[in-house]
């Protein structure tokens, strides 16, 4: 495989942040899909796709407050990482790569930090917002979508990573004493329980997640993920728990887009009022 160049480095070889902080937030900008990786409590890894925002140069994940479960879990981790590793509908400044840092919590119960920072690059990147937000009657109608828990990366590390070209290509996150190892793994053969991957670089053997999503570009109307949980040897995967459900489903219609708009919004009211907010 050729080298892959983020800057002068090749494949794997991490790059001080500071070095490459514009180019990082650059392709942040320009992405689309991204992945956000950590260790759970119980060791294992944890792997979420996302749209990546930037706040004060820093990528950012705006959690409503209907998973504000899971944005604390994340924030709890000691280090995260993000990938950018789709290249669809992206910008002429992306770039594959895989960037390790520190989380930071920043709690927004008012959404006034949303709205400032971060409501506009949210209307441009994930068009679904627009049903939401797209107009000061609609953020009055919709107040439950703007308070947010943001989610900062403070990078410490960039390393290349390949961009996924195709359906067969997924990423392989494997917890290890060092920390998280991150790589684009390609199924060359239908398998159930074990999977033998062609990998780039080498992660060593640990509990791992083998981790995919799909979306309806350029709208985003429609967006799967799926995770298959188990185990890495250095050469073959073994299944332990997979998802109920792989690949992108039909698109969504009216009653379904209705009922997801209610879900939103009861479950981030009922996460607010617990705050003793409206």
């Amino acid at each position: 495989m050729d080298d892959l160049n983020l800057g002068a480095v090749t494949y794997g070889d991490p790059v001080s942040a500071g070095e490459n902080l514009d180019a990082t937030a650059a392709a942040v900008t320009a992405s689309s899909l991204a992945e956000l990786s950590w260790v759970d409590d119980g060791g294992g890894p944890r792997v979420l796709g996302v749209v990546v925002l930037l706040r004060q140069n820093r990528p950012a994940v705006a959690f409503t407050y209907a998973d504000e479960a899971l944005a604390r879990a994340v924030a709890a981790a000691g280090s995260v990482t993000l990938s950018l590793t789709e290249p669809r509908s992206t910008g002429a400044d992306f770039r594959p790569l895989l960037a390790r840092g520190r989380p930071l919590l920043v709690e927004d119960p008012d959404g006034d930090l949303y709205a400032a920072d971060l409501l506009l690059q949210e209307l441009r990147r994930y068009p679904p917002s627009r049903v939401y937000v797209d107009s000061p009657l609609l953020q009055r109608e919709n107040w439950w979508y703007l308070p947010r828990l943001v989610v900062e990366l403070d990078v410490q590390a960039v390393e290349p990573l390949r961009a996924r070209e195709s359906a067969d290509d997924q990423l392989l996150v494997v917890a290890g004493g060092d920390g998280l190892d991150v790589h684009v793994a390609r199924t060359p053969a239908a398998g159930r329980g074990r999977l033998a991957l062609e990998v780039d670089g080498a992660p060593p053997s640990g509990p791992a997640v083998l981790f995919s999503q799909d979306a309806s570009f350029p709208d985003l109307e429609n967006w799967s993920q799926w995770s298959y949980r188990g185990a890495w040897d250095g050469a073959v995967f073994t299944v332990q728990e997979a998802p109920a459900a792989v690949g992108l489903g039909p698109p969504l219609g009216l009653r379904q887009r209705w009922r997801r708009h209610r879900d939103l919004e009861r479950r981030c009211v009922a996460a607010l009022s617990k705050r003793g907010g409206r």
